[in-house]
C-alpha cells in the first residue's frame, strides 16, 4: 500500500486490532552521552549519573507493570549505549487475528547502528519474523518516528528529522498498510514521538510548533480531539514523549505537570515518572520501550 492522506471516514476502512500488552526494555548498564545527535544532548556529554538512571529506569518498569503491561527484558550489550531507547530499533504493527508484523529500522547516525541486530536476535528468538526495508530507500528510525493508531492497522509517520520519507511509503509497501505521512519542522523535535503521543483513535496530544503546517492539518482530519502540550514542557521535559495505555493512563514526565493537568482535564489519567537521566539524551517514557504484542 502506498502513503496516504487524512480522510474523515478512515475508521470505517481500517482494521481493528487487539491492544498490546507487553513492552520491551532495556536496562541502563551501558547508557551514557558519549556526543551531541540532538538539541537534547548538548551540554550533557559525560554527565549521566548511571546509579539514579537505573532506579528512574527501574521505577517505570515497575509503573508498567502497575498498569498492566507484561515487561520482557532486553539485555544490555557493550558498545551501545542508546540501547535502552528500544522503540527506535524497528517498528512492531500488530495483526488483526493477533501476532504481528515487523520491520527492522536503519537508523542514522553510525554509533547507533549495532542495536538493530542484538534487537533482532532477540525479536527472531521470542517467535517473530523481520523484515528489512529495501536498499537505497533512505534512514527509519523506528517508532521514533513511526507511530501506530491505537487499536487500529494503521501508521503515522514523521519525516523531516531523522527518518526519511522513501523509508516511510517502504514500510507501507511491505506491510500493506495506510501510512499517513507527517513533515516536521526539525531539531530540536528530532522525531515524531517528541511532538505526538496518540491517546486513543480520537484523540491526540501533541506540540503544534513542531509541525508543518500540512502535518497539522492531516493531524486535524485524522483526530476530533487534539490536545496541546504546555509548549515549555514540551521542549524541556519531553512532554510528549509520554506513552499512553489502552486503561487510560498516560505514563508522563513528573515534570510535565501543566500537561499532565491538561490531559487529566480531558479525561485520561497522567502517571508521572522522573527519568531526568534519560532527557540528557533526549528521550523519555515512550522511546524506552518497544511494545509488543
Amino acid at each position: 500500500m502506498a502513503l496516504t492522506t487524512a480522510a474523515p471516514d478512515w475508521r470505517t476502512r481500517v482494521a481493528r486490532t487487539p491492544h498490546t500488552a507487553r513492552v520491551l526494555v532495556c536496562p541502563p548498564e551501558h547508557f551514557e552521552v558519549l556526543d551531541v545527535k540532538n538539541a537534547f544532548m548538548a551540554g550533557h556529554v559525560g554527565a549521566v549519573d548511571r546509579a539514579l538512571a537505573t532506579r528512574q529506569w527501574d521505577a517505570l518498569a515497575a509503573a508498567l507493570r502497575r498498569e498492566g503491561l507484561t515487561v520482557e527484558t532486553l539485555p544490555a550489550a557493550p558498545g551501545r549505549e542508546d540501547m535502552v531507547f528500544t522503540a527506535n530499533g524497528a517498528v512492531v504493527l500488530p495483526r488483526p487475528e493477533g501476532g504481528a508484523d515487523v520491520v527492522l529500522a536503519r537508523l542514522r547516525h553510525g554509533s547507533r547502528q549495532a542495536e538493530v541486530p542484538h534487537l533482532r536476535r532477540w525479536l527472531e528468538a521470542a517467535g517473530f519474523r523481520c523484515r528489512e526495508l529495501p536498499p537505497g530507500c533512505g534512514h527509519l528510525e523506528g517508532h521514533g518516528d513511526v507511530l501506530v493508531v491505537p487499536g487500529r492497522r494503521m501508521l503515522l509517520g514523521g519525516h523531516g528529522g531523522r527518518s526519511e520519507l522513501g523509508a516511510l511509503s517502504a514500510v507501507a509497501e511491505l506491510l500493506d498498510v495506510p501510512l499517513v505521512p507527517l513533515p516536521l519542522v526539525g531539531d530540536p523535535f528530532y522525531h515524531l514521538d517528541t511532538c505526538l503521543v496518540l491517546l486513543d483513535e480520537e484523540s491526540a496530544l501533541l506540540h503544534r510548533p513542531a509541525f508543518r503546517p500540512e502535518a497539522l492539518a492531516q493531524l486535524e482530519v485524522l483526530f476530533p480531539r487534539l490536545i496541546e502540550a504546555d509548549p515549555e514542557e514540551a521542549r524541556e521535559h519531553l512532554a510528549c514523549n509520554a506513552r499512553a495505555l489502552a486503561n487510560g493512563a498516560v505514563v508522563i514526565s513528573h515534570r510535565a505537570t501543566r500537561t499532565a493537568a491538561r490531559l487529566a482535564a480531558a479525561g485520561y489519567r497522567p502517571v508521572p515518572i522522573e527519568l531526568s537521566e534519560f532527557h540528557k539524551s533526549g528521550g523519555s517514557v515512550f522511546c524506552l520501550g518497544l511494545m509488543l504484542p
